[in-house]
């Protein structure tokens, strides 16, 4: 394992722990129905700080399809972008202090 993905281990049992409870971080990374079922709770969870901390970690031990990129990911969680009501035309809107 390298540092940054011991890194993202502690910092998911850390997060982990506000949410779901205690994560045995060794079990995590050998058992496989163990660390299903944590990944299970987490993405049922609210917390979407901690989603994406679940989503590195797995993308980092190798549990992720390799065929979905980062790029693609973030796309599917991006916000749909809403546009703001245009002035009408030859309206000046002055700031707070004009």
């Amino acid at each position: 394992m390298d540092n940054q993905s011991f890194i993202t281990l502690s910092k998911f049992t850390v997060e982990a722990r506000k949410i779901i409870g205690t994560v045995n971080p060794a079990r995590l990374l050998k058992d496989a129905d163990y660390s299903e079922s944590i990944f299970e709770k987490v993405d049922a969870s609210d917390d979407a700080d901690l989603i994406l901390l679940s989503l590195q970690l797995r993308q980092q031990l190798g549990l992720l399809d390799s065929k979905a990129t980062e790029p693609e990911m973030m796309a599917e969680m991006s916000m749909e972008q809403v546009t703001a009501p245009s002035l009408p035309a030859g309206k000046y809107m002055f700031g707070a202090r004009g």
